[in-house]
């Protein structure tokens, strides 16, 4: 199924399906679902991941968004960027130095901070990904990594969810909390009456809500 990006807020996204219908899902899960892409001729090969940005740990968005500015610096003289106020600093003048002198610069330049022993190298690398990736490329993904939109769920859990939505998919939307029998069926069924602990309704409700397509749950 084909949905429209019509509006953006934080991490909400508000989609339009093909009939016309509206939902809005949270960007992290949208972006976690297996069956999501970004679709149509215009697009370009690839897309950075912001919405992504927003799901990863505060102290890594905000290293991210301290090289955002050092990287912007080498770039175009000015840590806000193109048209941004200040005043350039000699060692970044792109008028009196090349790419290569500004990346050198900036290397000594956060070495002398405490950053470590940064080369001009790694300065370039870093200034790639931001170009090709936005934000997202200067995260340290070692931070990102372990995310899941399940948490630490057990997995028999989040099978018998997935299972529980897989068998409803098609049909005309049901209530949240009417899943959450067909789930305690599902795994009764499974793995026997009592062996899996039963988890919480507000478990339940975090699994369904973060394992469902876009527009597929209906009230609560």
């Amino acid at each position: 199924m084909k949905w429209q990006v019509v509006a953006l807020s934080g991490q909400d996204i508000r989609l339009v399906g093909p009939d016309g219908g509206g939902e809005t899902v949270l960007a992290g899960y949208l972006f976690a679902d297996p069956g999501f892409a970004v679709i149509g001729a215009d697009m370009p090969p690839a897309v950075p991941q912001w919405g992504l940005f927003e799901t990863a740990p505060a102290a890594a968005c905000e290293k991210a968004l301290a090289w955002q500015r050092h990287v912007r610096e080498v770039e175009c003289g000015l840590p806000g960027g193109p048209g941004s106020e200040g005043a350039v600093r000699e060692q970044y003048n792109p008028a009196r130095h090349t790419l290569a002198e500004r990346e050198q610069a900036k290397a000594e330049e956060l070495t002398a901070l405490g950053f470590g022993r940064v080369s001009r190298t790694t300065v370039q690398r870093i200034r790639l990904d931001y170009r090709k990736q936005g934000l997202w490329g200067l995260l340290d993904h070692r931070t990102t990594r372990a995310s899941s939109p399940t948490g630490r769920a057990d997995e028999r859990v989040v099978a018998a969810v997935r299972e529980a939505l897989l068998r409803r998919r098609g049909r005309s939307k049901g209530t949240i909390n009417g899943l959450f029998p067909l789930i305690t069926q599902i795994l009764e069924k499974r793995h026997g009456p009592g062996t899996v602990p039963a988890p919480s309704q507000a478990t339940l409700y975090r699994l369904v809500t973060s394992l469902a397509r876009p527009g597929e749950l209906g009230p609560v």
